[in-house]
């Protein structure tokens, strides 16, 4: 082969030098797209990792807490954890504007309101949990609450809407920031079934209970039981100004000598009431004159546990009638006059009734305006109308409550028959309808119609007419208030049993810490 021709052969074999060039600053690029392209995913990848952990995802399915089998979220936590501080929030009790970690809740104990609010939600979650295993070993199911959990569910929606939240938004403002409604409604499903469950319970309990069971009670619990009857009058000191009459300022040996003086005078006030009461000073006249330099009142308490216990041993010594005065410490001085202990044999009664409400309309600021004379005559009409349909009826208690189910405004009783059970002259019923209840020679069968007019300062307020139905005459008070303590004793006893060798143990992880930040 001649030296031209291998020449030409190997120029054609491989590309030319400027065609090599080409190909290298071409495969370096290919190099360098690979490598920008790499980076990019792995941005692209980090992005999207950060913006799913600053939307919560990873922290609301964290691992909060187990309590016996169950594990809870974050997210789950969350729905008692908010529970719990909400109140704390509404009265202002905490900066919600700080950490609740780092806001002291005891200084002694050196804790949190973070530590404060977990331990509370911990402990309410394992009462549930408890409760609601409990209700579905009894039978219990969704069913049972569904009525009412679609209500509950309702009246989120509608607050939601009111304050111009979605549903989801309006959650989050109450339960935090990983609370969605599909976990809401699934736990609120869970506390109402395990309430449900406590309260069927509790009212076994309660109507359980013979007159021996409740006798035999009173007799180890009577200070708990007995209303005690008694008068106070409170002597305080005169203020102390820190100048004279002549705004000269007062030396601090001078300010003590005052103060003290003050005091004594107070003392000597409270012993001067004393005597005139055992003069025979009568108590209400008694309060009356010395009104201008102390308080007094007329009182009637349940339980030795509701007397002031600045003055409590000191009452308890009195006989009947008998009186002393009580020092508070640097404050004033208590004169106490002890009328009477005993339980209340007062009857209560059940009664059914029927509220038609007048109408009301609003002025133009939107105040409520109190109903027109038209207004009460057609409320009037339409009460006495459906009082003449029951008249002319079977003149039972189930044929007048099937009237309330049908035609009360009272969204309390409606659909139970307008019944309400053991109402105590001393409820906070209105005024009219407890003096309908409690007039003498009151008998089962009785029915009439009383006017209740409302008053326009108040929001819960209302104008209308009760149809009344008196069913019939129940327990003395204080045998109800022996139910209520003896079955909450049992319910509680109960409880605790379901939580026993430890099978709703608590055990708190990683994930609380995301609760309150």
């Amino acid at each position: 082969m001649s030296a031209s021709r291998e020449k030409k052969q190997r120029q054609g074999s491989g590309p030319s030098d400027k065609a090599a060039q080409a190909n290298q600053k071409q495969a370096a690029y290919k190099r360098k797209v690979r490598t920008y392209t790499s980076i990019g995913v792995v941005v692209a990848v980090l992005a999207a990792a950060l913006l799913i952990w600053n939307s919560g995802f990873f922290q609301s399915r964290a691992l909060a807490a187990t309590v016996g089998d169950n594990e809870l979220s974050a997210a789950e936590l969350s729905y008692y954890y908010y529970d719990v501080r909400y109140p704390y929030t509404i009265y202002s009790m905490i900066d919600t504007s700080v950490p609740d970690d780092e806001q002291i809740y005891d200084e002694e104990e050196g804790t949190t309101y973070h530590d404060f609010f977990l331990d509370e939600a911990l402990q309410t979650a394992q009462s549930e949990l408890a409760l609601y295993d409990a209700a579905i070993a009894a039978g219990y199911s969704q069913e049972d609450i569904q009525d009412d959990l679609d209500a509950s569910i309702a009246s989120f929606q509608s607050a939601a809407a009111s304050s111009n939240y979605s549903y989801r938004s309006y959650l989050v403002s109450r339960y935090g920031k990983f609370m969605t409604p599909s976990i809401f409604e699934r736990l609120l499903a869970r506390t109402l079934l395990a309430s449900l469950y406590a309260n069927d319970m509790g009212q076994e309990f309660y109507d359980s209970y013979s007159t021996e069971d409740l006798e035999a009670y009173y007799e180890e619990h009577a200070d708990d039981v007995d209303d005690f009857e008694y008068s106070y009058l409170y002597f305080t000191p005169e203020a102390v100004m820190n100048t004279d009459d002549d705004g000269n300022e007062r030396t601090e040996e001078e300010l003590e000598e005052l103060t003290a003086q003050a005091l004594a005078d107070a003392k000597a006030l409270a012993e001067e009431a004393l005597a005139a009461y055992e003069d025979g000073t009568d108590v209400a006249d008694l309060i009356e004159e010395y009104e201008p330099n102390s308080s007094g009142d007329h009182t009637t308490v349940t339980g030795t546990s509701s007397i002031s216990s600045t003055y409590r041993d000191e009452l308890l010594e009195l006989g009947e009638n008998e009186a002393t005065v009580v020092e508070n410490g640097e404050s004033g001085y208590y004169l106490i006059i002890f009328h009477s202990r005993g339980r209340n044999e007062d009857l209560t009664a059940d009664v059914r009734h029927i509220l038609i409400r007048a109408e009301t309309t609003t002025d133009e600021d939107g105040n409520t305006v109190e109903p027109t004379d038209e207004a009460w005559e057609s409320a009037l009409s339409e009460a006495e109308d459906i009082l003449a349909e029951y008249e002319a009826g079977e003149l039972t208690a189930e044929a007048f409550g099937e009237l309330a189910n049908e035609y009360s405004d009272d969204t309390g009783s409606n659909t139970t028959g307008g019944l309400y059970e053991a109402v105590a002259r001393t409820d906070s019923y209105v005024e009219e309808f407890l003096d309908w209840i409690f007039e003498d020679g009151r008998q089962a069968g009785d029915t009439g119609i009383v006017r209740h007019e409302g008053d326009v300062e108040s929001s819960t307020s209302y104008w209308g007419y009760h149809i009344m139905y008196f069913q019939g005459w129940n327990e003395a008070e204080w045998m109800l208030d022996v139910r209520s303590d003896m079955s909450q004793e049992d319910l509680t006893e109960l409880q605790d049993s379901l939580l026993e060798n430890d099978a709703y143990a608590i055990t708190t992880a990683d994930g609380a810490k995301y609760l309150g930040a």
